[in-house]
């Protein structure tokens, strides 16, 4: 594999610092803790959650291989799908999409996208090369993020049939496609007025991309965090390890991601803190450590956000539930 020069290297390592130079201080707030565990029966192996406009809680379980689905409560009601290899079963369950519908998406690493029925029968299922994420419109439109090659993501029909490609991929790495196609994957986030937002998971300044729903762009962001000044010399010292070896490995800089309606806030996660994102400006305007009850480190793989609760999806300590003070954006907020 090429490796990458000395100039590209220091480029995006310029790109880092500069995020440093402009993060703000008074960003960082007091750390929340989680109240507990909610969903128990999802518990190591949750990397995704949805709950949109029902009274239902979906949970994807990466080692269960499976959907699994929970009252508001967090009783569960059962699960989508199992650890098997017929064609209705997850082979490597990457992200999950749940629409007003009750239909479920699955990004499944093996190279499809599947979509089940309220009921939980396969409704439709599409072959997609390594997906990494996938997000549905109100008119049924589905998208989906992968290895970005000529474009960010790609849109279907309820079909399957491939309808567009959305965003133009940074060309950081141009004598080393394979690294350049890593730094531009992204998770898709999806508001109530259908506008996208591309979150990128290893680009090494922290960036998110705002689409219309016809894929028009409309803005491009770079986060601000007291947080990133611990994170992106690591970013940067792994890009310059995998230089050495040949390799395209990275630390990821971004999680998952979600919409608050109720705040319209979007929130990003980033190792255990979550950002809180003003949706017209760009501006970072919460950054937040996130700890379970027993102060132990809350790393966020998936996010749900109804105004004051905040649910985590996190590999290693199931689904938890955080209470967030403080999180409508007030004026002054809006002027720093």
């Amino acid at each position: 594999m090429t490796q990458l020069d000395t100039s590209t290297f220091r480029r995006i390592a310029l790109a880092g610092v500069a995020v440093l130079l402009f993060s703000l201080p008074s960003l960082a707030q007091a750390p929340l803790h989680a109240q507990g565990r909610i969903a128990y029966e999802s518990g190591r192996g949750s990397v995704a959650i949805s709950s949109p406009f029902g009274d239902k809680i979906y949970v994807l379980n990466r080692e269960d291989r499976c959907v699994w689905v929970f009252d508001r409560a967090g009783t569960s009601l059962g699960h989508v799908s199992s650890a098997g290899m017929g064609p209705a079963d997850l082979l490597s369950p990457k992200s999950l999409a749940v629409d007003s519908r009750g239909s479920i998406y699955v990004a499944d690493r093996a190279g499809s996208i599947k979509v089940f029925e309220p009921g939980g029968t396969l409704s439709l299922s599409f072959a997609f090369k390594t997906p990494e994420d996938v997000a549905v419109l109100s008119d049924g439109r589905i998208l989906v993020s992968g290895f970005p090659r000529e474009s960010l993501f790609e849109v279907f029909d309820r079909s399957g049939k491939k309808l567009a490609e959305i965003g133009q991929p940074f060309k950081e790495m141009e004598d080393n496609a394979h690294f350049n196609a890593v730094l531009n994957m992204g998770r898709l986030v999806v508001d109530d007025s259908d506008n996208i937002y591309y979150i990128f998971r290893f680009r090494p300044l922290p960036t998110i991309r705002k689409y219309r729903p016809n894929g028009d762009l409309v803005a491009e962001w770079n986060l601000k965090s007291p947080h990133f000044a611990e994170l992106l010399p690591k970013v940067r010292a792994t890009i310059q390890e995998s230089k050495a070896r040949g390799s395209s490995r990275v630390t990821g800089v971004l999680a998952g991601g979600a919409f608050d309606r109720e705040s319209r806030r979007l929130w990003v996660g980033s190792g255990n803190v979550v950002l809180g994102i003003d949706t017209e400006s760009g501006e970072t305007i919460r950054s937040r450590k996130l700890y379970t009850s027993d102060v132990l480190p809350l790393q966020v793989e998936g996010l749900q956000v109804e105004g004051s609760i905040m649910r985590v999806a996190s590999y290693l300590s199931g689904v938890q539930e955080v209470r967030v003070t403080d999180v409508a954006p007030n004026r002054k907020e809006r002027q720093k």
